[in-house]
């Protein structure tokens, strides 16, 4: 018997039994996770969100959503507090681990994540680039500010020189028990917009939509490709 491969069962001093799974993090038993699940509806019926025990998850997943992409909105507002995002990306992060659901990015994996764009942009650009701020204005990644480089020469007849005029960033759908994973493709307008100086970036008419409930995508893709 390989020791690694074996979940080692730990006695706690209120004499629950628990187990150690080979990251050293301790597994929640199933009888365990549906009271912790119950323990959320409880939670937010108190807030006046009324969840059925099967959307639990997709809520959590939502609320991801709206916080990373408030995250990077304010973050860019001068003396706007984004701890509260934090701690609650963090909290969603922790709290669906405990349910055993699917893993959900913390405040720093998006930054991360922002950085990436910022870097495969300067890439892109080449070795004569300027610096922007650009907004997403619809689809999946709506309300994101993101600094990304682009070439100082125009890259289309009658376009201004400024960022890509192409974004393609990556989706998710669905909930722990089936997701899909995909990519949402925004084309910049030609002009700035004028009262906050950013590129605005929308939905390419020319590509194919985003499926309906389609979320950005965070973290890097499970290593299989498949379900995260």
């Amino acid at each position: 018997m390989n020791i690694e491969d074996t979940e080692h069962v730990i006695t706690c001093s209120n004499q629950h039994v628990r187990t150690i799974d080979r990251s050293g993090l301790p597994h929640t038993p199933i009888w365990d996770s549906a009271r912790s699940v119950d323990a959320v509806i409880n939670a937010f019926a108190r807030g006046g969100t009324y969840l059925e025990r099967d959307v639990v998850d997709l809520h959590l997943l939502e609320t991801v959503d709206k916080a990373a992409c408030s995250l990077l909105r304010d973050q860019w507002t001068d003396g706007f507090p984004v701890a509260a995002y934090s701690e609650l990306l963090s909290t969603v992060a922790a709290l669906r681990s405990l349910l055993g659901y699917s893993p959900t990015p913390t405040a720093v994996e998006v930054n991360t994540w922002a950085r990436h764009v910022r870097e495969a942009s300067a890439v892109a650009a080449g070795a004569d680039k300027d610096f922007h701020e650009v907004q997403i204005c619809e689809g999946p990644h709506r309300g994101i500010v993101l600094g990304v480089w682009g070439p100082k020469e125009p890259q289309e007849l009658g376009a201004l020189a400024g960022p890509s005029m192409m974004l393609e960033l990556p989706t998710e759908l669905g909930d722990s028990t089936t997701m899909t994973f995909g990519t949402a493709c925004y084309r910049r307008l030609r002009h700035l917009e004028p009262r906050t100086g950013r590129w605005q970036y929308v939905l390419d008419r020319g590509r194919q939509f985003p499926a309906a409930g389609s979320r950005p995508r965070f973290l890097p893709l499970p290593a299989d490709g498949g379900r995260a």
